[in-house]
């Protein structure tokens, strides 16, 4: 790119170079954290849009999909529901890390070492189990050990964990043995993909929580 390795003394130097010749400064941002590049919003007139299909509006039913097979808007499925004793595992990212390449940073793993189990309060209550303690999570072929989030901010019958934990590689010091990876307990969820558009489809697995720590 044809910059010098640590060519930067601080954080605002880059903020300087990014913002070269765009006639704004860092310390433009200092009032209100943003700056304003025009006088007004620009909007497109909606009257003038047009998609790229047949219609120019939004199908909902594709012709190109069905000639290939494929239903544009499949009939509605209930969802599967937990049963007695199991959850829905969910699951998700956090503001600390990225996917799971950033578990063995120094500076985020302090921020965030591991990935605790988010489970609802009542639940949590009718096993016996408290902010912070052991429990074993479990999809009756993989089993794993990790720490409980009590929390009100999810649904009783689902259990959350962040995405990007359970590092299995020695070189990984930091990260290594810390939290428990979700996609290990989400048994042939490669095969759950959208032959339309390509894209791995949401999953529905589940699992048993046990208090392991007295």
């Amino acid at each position: 790119m044809g910059l010098e390795p640590l060519s930067f003394n601080s954080v605002r130097d880059i903020w300087r170079y990014q913002l070269e010749g765009t006639g704004v400064t860092a310390e433009d941002f200092l009032a209100t954290g943003m700056v304003q590049l025009a006088e007004k919003p620009l909007y497109r007139n909606m009257k003038e849009l047009k998609f790229n299909t047949p219609s120019g509006k939004i199908d909902l039913i594709a012709e190109k999909l069905k000639q290939q097979g494929l239903s544009s808007l499949k009939p509605y499925k209930p969802p599967v529901f937990p049963a007695e004793g199991k959850f829905c595992l969910t699951f998700g990212r956090c503001p600390v890390h990225t996917q799971g390449r950033t578990a063995n940073n120094p500076m985020l793993s302090e921020l965030m070492p591991e990935n605790p189990l988010r489970l609802n309060r009542s639940a949590a209550e009718a096993m016996k189990i408290a902010d912070g303690d052991l429990v074993e999570v479990s999809n009756g072929v993989n089993t794993g050990t990790i720490k409980a989030k009590v929390t009100e901010l999810i649904h009783p019958d689902a259990v959350f964990l962040v995405h990007g934990f359970g590092h299995e590689l020695p070189v990984e010091s930091r990260a290594l043995g810390k939290g428990i990876a979700d996609n290990a307990f989400m048994p042939e969820g490669l095969d759950l993909w959208n032959p339309a558009g390509g894209a791995m489809a949401m999953q529905e697995h589940f699992v048993s929580v046990r208090k392991t720590s007295p």
